[in-house]
């Protein structure tokens, strides 16, 4: 690493549909899923000259639907501790609904487990829109650095985690996912290249998703070990 900024990414499908629209060489890593893995990957990029983070969510907001983007305003552990501000993120949220995409703006709060039912509701009490389990670990260094915390929504209080639908959903949120590397890749000054959005409309809203390019079998083979809670 030389200084170059620097995108996280917890998952290989996340960094699969990350990597489709960004520039060639874009400095995008996998850093695995949970607390302790994020940290270790935030560890090796201490000179990196920004920090962003882009992956799927859930929602703590029943207005949030799968695919919708939360960019955050703040970052902070569900434990507590320093919250990160993103003074950015306006602009980048701007940057993003040019490409049509649908984005919210919001506290985004990373907790040791992906959650459901009651802890689902605690932290919508919070005032956070999404909830992750990396994104406060791989930003906890930044200091005064710019950041960025974009997250597509795969899963809410009305279409819970591991319930029937929920492949179509993380699909739909992947989607979303591969049509943010330009407005990334422009926040943090680069070049970006046209963008490449996975094909097809999605509406898993209703369960249905249209003219699917993410290989179903891929999501099923990669994902339920990748998203199990610890």
């Amino acid at each position: 690493m030389t200084g170059d900024w620097v995108l996280f990414a917890p998952m290989r499908l996340e960094t699969w549909a990350l990597r489709r629209a960004l520039p060639a060489g874009a400095p995008i890593r996998r850093t695995g899923t949970g607390l302790a893995r994020a940290a270790r990957a935030a560890s090796r990029h201490g000179d990196a000259s920004a920090l962003a983070v882009a992956g799927i969510a859930g929602a703590l907001s029943p207005a949030l639907r799968p695919g919708d983007l939360v960019v955050a305003t703040e970052v902070r552990l569900a434990d507590g501790g320093a919250v990160l501000l993103c003074p950015t993120a306006p602009m980048l949220a701007g940057a993003l609904r040019r490409r049509g995409l649908t984005v919210h703006l919001g506290p985004v709060v990373s907790n040791r487990r992906w959650v459901d039912g009651a802890a689902r509701t605690r932290l919508a009490a919070t005032g956070a829109l999404a909830v992750d389990t990396e994104s406060a670990a791989l930003l906890a260094g930044a200091a005064d650095r710019p950041v960025a915390c974009v997250r597509a929504i795969a899963d809410g209080p009305e279409t819970p985690l591991y319930r029937p639908g929920t492949l179509l959903r993380v699909v739909c949120a992947l989607r979303a996912l591969a049509r943010v590397g330009p407005a990334l890749a422009q926040w943090a000054g680069a070049n970006p290249e046209p963008e490449v959005p996975l094909a097809g409309a999605c509406s898993c809203g209703t369960g249905a998703v249209r003219e699917r390019t993410t290989s179903v079998e891929d999501v099923c083979l990669t994902l339920p070990k990748e998203r199990r809670p610890r």
